[in-house]
């Protein structure tokens, strides 16, 4: 099973609040990884368009952003997931 199929099962899609404690973690996580996707496309595609430096102080701007709404600790685990992200591929 893919790691998100579990989301579109019927039975999910109608209620995802009677998920049960570990699909709650699941989906987090899934939630989680799929973000730190999102945004390394969205850095990839700055250096492309603007160049390296002006998408690292895009970056450090963002991820300030970020920290300040979300916290420090959800900013430095959106970064740890990014690197594991880019070092994927």
């Amino acid at each position: 099973m893919k790691q998100t199929e579990f989301l579109t099962e019927q039975e999910k899609v109608n209620n995802l609040a009677t998920l049960s404690s570990q699909g709650r973690l699941n989906l987090r996580e899934t939630m989680r990884n799929n973000e730190a996707t999102e945004w390394v496309r969205r850095y990839r595609k700055k250096v492309l368009e603007e160049g390296r430096g002006e998408a690292q102080y895009w970056w450090q701007q963002t991820i300030a952003d970020i920290a300040k709404k979300r916290g420090q600790k959800a900013a430095d685990d959106l970064s740890k997931r990014m690197n594991e992200q880019k070092d994927k591929k």
